[in-house]
């Protein structure tokens, strides 16, 4: 895949984390809503994706997951 920004090849791969990955919403400089985002029950969550070494951007497949945004 060619990266969006610098239009070189990325490298395939996934992300890993722990138990959960989440994505922390920021609003006017305050914390806004808390998205999950991946989550394994045994650990190391993983989304696929792709990243840029050039301009180190990284593209994620985010995986459904069935929970509302917390606050």
């Amino acid at each position: 895949m060619k990266c969006p920004f610098c239009n070189l090849e990325m490298m395939e791969g996934y992300l890993k984390a722990g138990r959960y990955v989440q994505f922390q919403e920021m609003e006017n400089g305050r914390k806004g809503n808390q998205y999950l985002v991946a989550k394994s029950f045994m650990g190391d969550a993983k989304m696929e994706g792709y990243l840029c070494p050039s301009c180190r951007k990284v593209i994620l497949d985010i995986p459904l997951v069935e929970e509302p945004p917390r606050r």
